[in-house]
């Protein structure tokens, strides 16, 4: 949703209103890439995501392996990925108020906490130190039920999300 493509208005709008949910959760926001991802073992519909055991509700790890969807920033330098959760029916379809939005706990996932990758096709498979895991199913095109008569064209930023996976890969492997 960063590299520069012809967008119609509302297409436009749909961008800026999941951006705003990745800005309003990370830090340096700015800086990242960002495309939209479904979770393929996110929770389904009435199941519950586990309790942390520190704290009273899930961690952060917790709600991203749960989440359904999930807005994935990336970044070369320094080399990492964000993913934030992203609750879809609050934010679309995109509206006119000026209500700020209601920031997600991202993880972030490097060096330090990356147990593992695999790519195959549109699905990523993350694993993380702590044994946690998503699989993410990333497509160049996608139609959201909130607004099935826009989809969101994100098939450039899904080729240089690929292209960043071999230079995350690398530089992990140094």
């Amino acid at each position: 949703m960063v590299i520069q493509t012809e967008r119609g208005q509302a297409e436009e709008q749909i961008v800026a209103a999941l951006r705003a949910v990745f800005d309003a959760s990370v830090m340096n926001f700015g800086s990242y890439n960002l495309l939209f991802a479904t979770n393929e073992p996110g929770a389904q519909p009435g199941e519950t995501v586990g309790e942390g055991s520190l704290s009273e509700g899930p961690s952060a790890q917790e709600e991203v392996q749960q989440a359904t969807h999930l807005l994935v920033g990336y970044r070369r330098e320094p080399a990492e990925m964000v993913l934030c959760p992203v609750d879809l029916n609050t934010v679309l379809p995109p509206n006119n108020d000026d209500d700020a939005v209601a920031p997600k706990v991202p993880v972030l996932v490097n060096m330090t906490n990356l147990a593992g990758m695999a790519a195959q096709g549109s699905s990523v498979e993350i694993a993380l130190s702590t044994g946690r895991r998503v699989k993410l199913d990333i497509q160049p095109e996608v139609v959201f039920e909130q607004t099935p008569q826009t989809p969101l064209h994100q098939g450039l930023d899904v080729e240089d999300f690929y292209s960043f996976l071999d230079h995350f890969m690398d530089t992990v492997e140094r």
